[in-house]
């Protein structure tokens, strides 16, 4: 079982989720790393008018930070 998620587009750890609700299509949810946050968040500003909430998350995984019990 893999702890960590990859980024879905370089292949590194991802330590973000990013949500991007649409008013007029489906929602999108995608697991990246900090660069192609970066990247991917400066490219929703052209589809701008169409979006409804766009949310930037960390993932917070057991090899990162333990979980009291």
């Amino acid at each position: 079982m893999e702890r960590v998620s990859k980024c879905e587009h370089c292949d590194v750890d991802a330590y973000y989720k990013l949500d991007v609700e649409y008013f007029y299509s489906e929602n999108m949810t995608v697991y990246l790393c900090i660069k192609c946050v970066r990247t991917e968040t400066k490219k929703l500003s052209d589809d701008f008018p169409a979006i409804r909430l766009v949310k930037v998350e960390p993932i917070i995984h057991p090899t990162i930070l333990p979980i009291a019990k």
